[in-house]
């Protein structure tokens, strides 16, 4: 009998050190956590270049009583900026005259991300097919032109789906990122 109570005694014991240790982790991670976002607000707050704001979610315990609870946002003015100018030009000319889209039709912008002055363009399926080179260097140029106006873009890279492509319509090498001035460069 003695033998069991020890033994009950001791996986107690186990189990309630188990406790205090996994409860203290998370703590720990939650308040890494904060302190993080802490610094990111501090920077948010001195960089002009992040937009902060909340968005609300569901937060209720119950199908009673809704209850929002708010998360902060931090985005770059840049990158924002960039997605704008890119739905824009997917959408096409607003004014019916000579100007012709670069896109087409059913193209979709899946992501859109700036990382070392180059600007990482992820495109649906659609935006490549064969095209003449005339179409092939209208469609760059009108992105690369389009992007150069945001001071922190001098290059851009364009993926399909997620994955790097060699070329959009067969007639240049986009395989690395390109500026404005390399379009000439990269004609196959």
């Amino acid at each position: 009998m003695k033998k069991i109570y020890k033994i009950f005694l001791l996986i107690c014991i186990l189990a309630s050190l188990n406790m205090i240790f996994v409860g203290c982790d998370d703590k720990d991670k939650v308040s890494a956590n904060n302190n993080k976002k802490l610094k990111i607000l501090e920077l948010s707050e001195n960089d002009d270049s992040l937009v902060k704001f909340n968005i609300y979610f569901d937060a209720s315990k119950n199908h009673k009583n809704v209850d929002m609870l708010k998360e902060e946002r931090i985005i770059n003015k840049d990158e924002l900026l960039g997605e704008v100018i890119l739905r824009e030009l997917i959408k096409g000319p607003s004014i019916e005259n000579k100007l012709k889209p670069i896109f087409p039709k059913d193209t979709k912008l899946l992501s859109f991300a700036i990382k070392d002055n180059i600007a990482y363009i992820n495109l649906s399926q659609e935006a490549q097919y064969k095209m003449n080179k005339s179409t092939e260097e209208a469609f760059l140029k009108g992105i690369v032109l389009s992007l150069n106006q945001i001071k922190s873009i001098n290059k851009v890279k364009i993926l399909i789906n997620n994955k790097n492509v060699d070329t959009l319509g067969g007639n240049y090498d986009i395989s690395k990122p390109f500026g404005k001035e390399d379009i000439n460069k990269i004609r196959k």
